[in-house]
């Protein structure tokens, strides 16, 4: 029996499985005996691999292998998942079991270097990880060659870091690996993320390196997360930047749905920007007032909404503190100053006076109380 011939989804239908029975009742039901060296990590899980694989087999010729029809072990089924990008364990060996939260923790503990001159952060770290998340949003390789990492990395900083900075992408790529977020494979003696002897280490190695497996499946797999991780990064670390260019830049621009219309008393066009497309995604589409999350043929509809208007006479900024994800009617409403939001997050009709909650809000998205304050003072009162 053939190993060779399985594909990604039929490992990933088998993990569903495993998720929904349980590890017991899954190889139980099989009659597969629980791993002890050889294990597959996937989306901060570890999963017994012999077993899965021989599940998996089944989307191959309509049923799933025994355990006795084929061996287990690094030469077959750990080298065939691996092949599928996934990632392996072996005896002996301490598994990196990280999940959502881990992957958060991570992204909002970063070190920037501080600008001697100005004070403020460099942006090394987080451009790398954009850089990264827009190739996972494309579904390019995990893993890039040194020379193209550098010249792409390089060109990003040029662009959007601060005004005195020199590329140097070897610092952020090795400061990354040794928080735990970054991958280079087959080097134990990667050097701290400073100095000459660093930048010598990269470019003699020129390593491949991208994100950690765990990092890279959790920003591919769940679109949410990765959109809450690029508003954080964009609202922490690139004030002042054009973010939609930036964006563009990275490759966060491909998964953006076509424009849309929306009939009102004229048919009028919603195009919202790919920030606010970002904030869209990383609240799942839902509503932020009433909570709904509309379902159309080809997906989920929710609008981005600018608390303090684009263009004159209000000059609102499109970042994320300006944003929020409404469905058409709250959009309107808002918009015309039918509801406004208190410091606090609560919400009122202007109309009758009504309560209607509080915001709903999700992790890394802060609302800019001063946004709020302008749409108070100047929409809601005034209208």
């Amino acid at each position: 029996m053939a190993l060779s011939d399985l594909r990604r989804e039929m490992v990933l239908a088998a993990i569903d499985e495993f998720d929904r029975l349980g590890r017991d009742a899954f190889l139980e039901l099989y009659g597969y005996r629980p791993a002890i060296g050889y294990f597959l990590v996937h989306d901060g899980k570890r999963y017994d691999s012999k077993a899965i694989a021989g599940v998996a087999h089944r989307e191959v010729d309509g049923r799933p292998l025994r355990p006795d029809e084929f061996s287990g072990g690094n030469a077959t089924v750990a080298r065939v998942l691996g092949d599928l990008g996934f990632e392996m364990t072996k005896p002996g060996q301490i598994v990196e079991v990280s999940s959502i939260e881990d992957l958060m923790r991570k992204v909002e503990s970063l070190k920037p270097a501080v600008s001697p001159a100005t004070g403020a952060q460099k942006r090394h770290q987080p451009l790398t990880l954009l850089w990264a998340i827009g190739r996972a949003a494309q579904g390019k390789p995990r893993l890039r060659r040194w020379e193209s990492t550098y010249r792409e990395l390089g060109r990003l900083i040029e662009e959007f870091g601060l005004e005195e900075d020199r590329p140097n992408p070897e610092f952020p790529v090795l400061w990354l690996h040794h928080h735990g977020l970054w991958d280079l494979p087959g080097h134990a003696d990667v050097p701290a993320a400073s100095g000459r002897h660093a930048q010598k280490w990269m470019k003699e190695r020129e390593p491949d390196s991208g994100l950690r497996p765990w990092a890279y499946e959790i920003v591919t797999d769940h679109e949410d997360i990765r959109a809450r991780i690029v508003v954080r990064l964009l609202s922490a670390y690139f004030h002042g930047v054009d973010h939609n260019r930036l964006l563009t830049r990275v490759g966060l621009d491909a998964m953006s749905p076509p424009t849309s219309r929306r009939e009102a008393v004229v048919e009028r066009v919603v195009r919202d920007s790919l920030l606010a497309d970002q904030i869209k995604r990383a609240h799942d589409f839902h509503c932020q007032i009433c909570g709904d999350r509309l379902a159309l043929h080809r997906g989920f509809y929710a609008e981005g909404a600018h608390i303090r208007p684009l263009g004159k006479p209000h000059n609102g900024p499109d970042e994320p503190g300006n944003l929020l994800c409404l469905c058409p009617n709250h959009h309107v409403l808002f918009d015309r100053g039918m509801i406004a939001i208190q410091a606090d997050l609560t919400m009122t009709d202007t109309g009758s006076g009504v309560s209607l909650g509080r915001l709903r809000v999700t992790e890394n998205h802060e609302i800019g109380q001063e946004h709020l304050d302008y749409h108070r003072k100047i929409i809601a009162e005034r209208n």
